[in-house]
């Protein structure tokens, strides 16, 4: 009896979702495998798997790999595919892999992987931009149900998985897109997992706004072998500055068509469709309704303007300003609260130093923003990147690193730039280097559980740059951050600059490590705590 009880626990998601009628009425599963294949002892070991149920009725394995071994390094290559299996085998095929972490194809339980965690049943809207869609199958319209086994230990695709390889990965992942539609740069969390789909296909749902603006219009179509309905909940609310302008939850009437009137729908309205019994979700929609229209109009001019650069012509063609007509020209209480979530969305962005101008004689503050940065994000190690950079700069801010031996790095550059701005016309890099080294030297600091190297680019070693950037070294759990300070920190705060974080940090990461390794030399050493 206790056995029973466990496997109704194990299979329990599984059984609900696969009932004809509750989510769809699915008759086989197409499993796609990617394995990594070591080249050494030829044993495979999970990538990803996605078993996909569907209602195409079970007819053959019709097993077959879909190409050739995909080669990632000297050590691992990657294999892809696929084939098919009933629902009972798949039901077996789970129930295996949540009762003793095995995944059986043919009797063969070879391929290797961590211990996985089965989380409960996730709901997958359909909606563009949702990321876990990019390793789903054809995640459209109503979306999925997933269940997910999890790798949280990625031990056995570290080769792929960890930050460290993030450019091998995508490299990869670009390969397979080739073979299959599934994007696992997306998803690298979810390499070394494996996940169940089911589709909801048993509604199909359209929504459009009510005459008067106060509610929807719903459009039901249901599945053609859906002969008794169960009871279905209806919630709609709209919102706008986190506020909720009107909501609703409503019985379904049974109807192809049902309006639902909530008061207002000016901004975000979200709709939901509930199975009452089984608990289910069935339908998402979140999005707004157009509602105003304005005309853009332009005045083409036969004289076009024409400037030269570096001696060569330049011609662009020129238009008068637009002209707007039409009802988007109306200001109303909307517009006011759209303008206003515009400054309150500036202000949490400076808050978080996520975006910051900065102004004339506020060099204080930026100073100062800098060194909470650092304060809350040196955990991996910090680098700074500037072209004037020089040692006091490293003293306003990498010296304020409260975490004892974390890697500090920073590269400076000397060019006839830097030489103008710090008056060393003529003095050699040798001995600019020489004199910065010396405020380091300094007796007077005790370099405290300091581990700072700075290196200096200049002539032939390495190659110039402009941006100036703080980073924020990553590990195998928590990604790089990267900020561009907008200017150099020997002016930072002197006139108007912007700091903001980059979005995509990796790139930046991997460019200062490249030009680091270009200036491990001794004539570009400037300073290495001891």
């Amino acid at each position: 009896m206790v056995l029973k009880k466990r496997k109704q626990d194990n299979d329990a998601d599984l059984e609900l979702l696969i009932v004809d009628g509750n989510i769809g009425f699915f008759r086989s599963c197409e499993i796609t495998q990617m394995f990594l294949i070591s080249k050494s002892d030829k044993a495979l070991i999970n990538l990803y798997i996605l078993a996909s149920f569907e209602e195409k009725p079970f007819i053959e394995e019709d097993h077959q790999f879909l190409c050739r071994p995909i080669a990632i390094d000297k050590n691992f290559d990657v294999g892809i595919q696929r084939y098919k299996m009933s629902i009972n085998t798949a039901k077996a095929t789970f129930h295996k892999l949540a009762t003793e972490n095995k995944w059986a194809f043919r009797n063969n339980e070879s391929l290797k992987m961590e211990k996985l965690v089965k989380l409960s049943k996730q709901f997958v809207p359909g909606n563009e931009g949702q990321r876990l869609s990019r390793v789903l199958k054809n995640n459209f319209h109503n979306g999925s149900y997933v269940i997910e086994f999890f790798d949280e230990s990625k031990k056995l695709t570290e080769c792929l998985s960890t930050l460290d390889h993030l450019h091998l990965l995508n490299k990869v992942s670009e390969k397979i897109k080739k073979v299959v539609p599934i994007d696992l740069s997306v998803v690298r969390d979810r390499i070394g997992n494996i996940i169940f789909q089911f589709p909801v296909t048993i509604i199909n749902l359209a929504s459009k706004a009510r005459p008067d603006w106060d509610g929807l219009i719903l459009k039901f179509k249901w599945h053609n072998r859906l002969t008794v309905k169960k009871t279905y909940l209806i919630q709609v609310d709209s919102t706008m500055d986190k506020n909720y302008m009107g909501a609703a939850m409503v019985p379904y009437e049974g109807k192809d068509e049902q309006e639902i009137i909530i008061g207002n729908i000016n901004q975000v309205s979200h709709v939901k469709v509930w199975s009452e019994s089984p608990n289910l979700l069935l339908s998402v929609f979140d999005g707004t309704y157009l509602r105003r229209f304005g005309l853009n109009t332009s005045i083409g001019s036969d004289e076009p303007r024409i400037f030269k650069i570096g001696g060569e012509e330049q011609i662009v063609s020129i238009s008068s300003k637009g002209l707007k007509s039409g009802v988007g020209n109306i200001v109303d209480y909307a517009t006011f609260i759209a303008n206003n979530l515009y400054e309150a969305e500036k202000e949490s962005l400076e808050k978080s130093l996520s975006f910051k101008q900065y102004f004339k004689d506020s060099a204080i503050e930026a100073l100062n923003d800098l060194r909470i940065l650092i304060n809350n994000n040196d955990a991996n190690g910090v680098a700074l990147w500037d072209p004037y950079l020089r040692a006091n700069d490293i003293l306003n801010t990498l010296y304020f690193s409260p975490t004892a031996g974390v890697e500090l790095r920073a590269i400076g550059a000397i060019d006839a730039s830097t030489k103008k701005v710090y008056d060393q016309k003529g003095v050699s890099p040798a001995l600019i280097i020489a004199g910065e080294k010396k405020i380091l030297d300094d007796t007077q600091h005790n370099n405290y559980g300091l581990n700072l190297e700075f290196r200096m680019q200049y002539e032939s070693y390495g190659w110039a740059f402009h941006d100036r950037f703080l980073i924020f070294s990553g590990s195998k759990e928590r990604q790089a951050k990267v900020y561009s300070v907008g200017t150099s920190i020997n002016s930072i705060g002197n006139s108007h600059h912007i700091l903001q974080e980059v979005s995509h940090p990796q790139r930046v990461v991997d460019a200062f490590n490249e030009l680091w390794n270009k200036l491990n030399n001794k004539d570009c050493l400037v300073w290495k705590s001891r």
